[in-house]
């Protein structure tokens, strides 16, 4: 009995702790350029296997619209035991509307 409870406190202990969120800006706000659309693009790995691509350029056209000029560029990242998932945040304007 006194085994069972010590594997279920350090299984508990285990599963509590390690998450972390962490967000960096990687290049300054250039306030010239209005933030009028948001692009992201995400990596994630599962014990160092990794999955995605983070590049700005794909980070700009997965925003609706795809941005053409760059407010700022953001890295965020999210660590929980051995699983993590690293994005790319690309803030800036899109591609101006067509007239009817």
């Amino acid at each position: 009995m006194r085994t069972f409870c010590t594997l279920t406190v350090c299984l508990a202990v285990l599963l509590l702790v390690g998450c972390v969120s962490i967000t960096n800006r990687i290049t300054p706000e250039d306030l010239s350029v209005k933030p009028i659309a948001e692009g992201k693009t995400c990596m994630y790995t599962l014990f160092e296997l990794g999955y995605g691509n983070n590049t700005v350029e794909q980070a700009m056209a997965n925003a609706t619209p795809p941005i053409q000029k760059i407010r700022s560029v953001s890295h965020s990242l999210f660590f929980l035991l051995f699983v993590n998932k690293s994005c790319l945040i690309v803030v800036g304007e899109g591609a101006p509307a067509a007239a009817p």
